[in-house]
């Protein structure tokens, strides 16, 4: 596969993460930080843009790469400015655009663009065979209700514990004296 200039509808491909994504709590960060692993994985040059003023320079600069530019549009609109790149473009047949919405679609199929709707790309992001993908965490084991005292003790040694009195049966030896 030859290297493509892979421009990305951030706010899109972001909302289609909340939906696809197999990861809780998806902000523009972690968003970022798939893509970035997704660009190093196929070396290919990402622009993500994002609709909007740029945001603090802490978030700012936790989305730096050096593959992967992120642009904020402000004062214009995220689907202008990737409309745009796709018009000045001097090789549009190296560009994939990563988009659901329509208009820019439209763009990417007129200048005969490579165009990838956000649920696919998502499931590009994080394949389902991969072995780092995050898996659901198993049920915990039911906490056993009734320790003989022997279990107790077998425990208690484990761990290195030593109990100088007597566990609590069930009688308080406070109120025997009221």
């Amino acid at each position: 596969m030859s290297r493509m200039h892979v421009i990305i509808d951030g706010n899109n491909l972001l909302y289609a993460m909340h939906e696809h994504a197999p990861v809780p709590h998806v902000g523009r960060e972690t968003l970022f930080r798939a893509v970035d692993r997704w660009a190093r994985t196929h070396q290919n040059k990402v622009t993500l843009v994002f609709d909007g003023p740029k945001p603090r320079t802490g978030l700012a600069q936790q989305m730096t790469s050096s593959r992967v530019n992120v642009q904020f549009s402000a004062p214009e609109t995220a689907d202008d400015v990737i409309i745009r790149k796709i018009k000045k473009a001097s090789h549009p047949t190296t560009i994939r655009v990563v988009t659901s919405d329509s208009v820019i679609s439209h763009a990417a199929r007129y200048r005969r663009c490579a165009h990838t709707k956000c649920a696919a790309f998502v499931a590009e992001l994080f394949p389902a065979d991969r072995a780092d993908q995050p898996q659901p965490l198993a049920a915990p084991e039911e906490k056993p209700a009734n320790l003989s005292p022997d279990d107790v003790n077998h425990w208690l040694d484990e761990f290195g514990l030593d109990i100088e009195e007597p566990p609590f049966d069930g009688h308080d030896a406070m109120t025997d004296d009221l």
